[in-house]
């Protein structure tokens, strides 16, 4: 048995098309089980089947977001077209499953709804624009300091020191 495992890891590489660390990493997360061992410190690996493919597998999985819309989560369109084709699907779903009387109300509840989001925004502007009350003067009002001008061209004067 130990005589299959015939190539190093340099060899094993070059007849996959990897690398050697490409190799290695496919060692390490478990997809050579069974390929190789560790003889000598060494790790040697056995001859690949005849009909392996020299490309790795593409791995497409993706999140599919069915229903997003559903839960209020943030919709990602690729373009408007694609969202207005959306929103028309989901108006005439709605048109199906309901009475005609609730379909006449929904107006009458857009206006409420606008009117009310138009007081939340008036409240949060007047509640914005109010003058906060301080406990300080803070570090100073320029109102009320004066500033001190010096002549750029100022002379300097010889400073004579009396002991005593």
């Amino acid at each position: 048995m130990e005589g299959d495992y015939i190539f190093t890891e340099a060899e094993y590489a070059k007849v996959v098309g990897l690398t050697k660390e490409g190799v290695r990493s496919r060692r390490r997360s478990g997809k050579l089980e069974g390929q190789y061992l560790l003889k000598d410190n060494k790790y040697v690996y056995a001859r690949p089947r005849p009909n392996h493919v020299k490309t790795t597998p593409k791995n497409r999985t993706r999140e599919k977001r069915r229903g997003a819309h559903k839960s209020l989560s943030s919709l990602h369109y690729p373009n408007a077209a694609f969202k207005e084709h959306n929103e028309v699907k989901m108006l005439a779903k709605l048109k199906s499953n309901l009475d005609q009387e609730t379909l006449d109300l929904i107006p009458e509840a857009v206006e409420i709804a606008k009117q009310k989001k138009q007081e939340r925004v008036k409240e949060t502007l007047q509640s914005v624009n109010k003058p906060k009350k301080t406990y300080s003067s803070g570090l100073y009002d320029p109102r009320h300091v004066t500033p001190i001008w010096r002549s750029l061209n100022r002379k300097n004067l010889e400073r004579s020191f009396k002991y005593y």
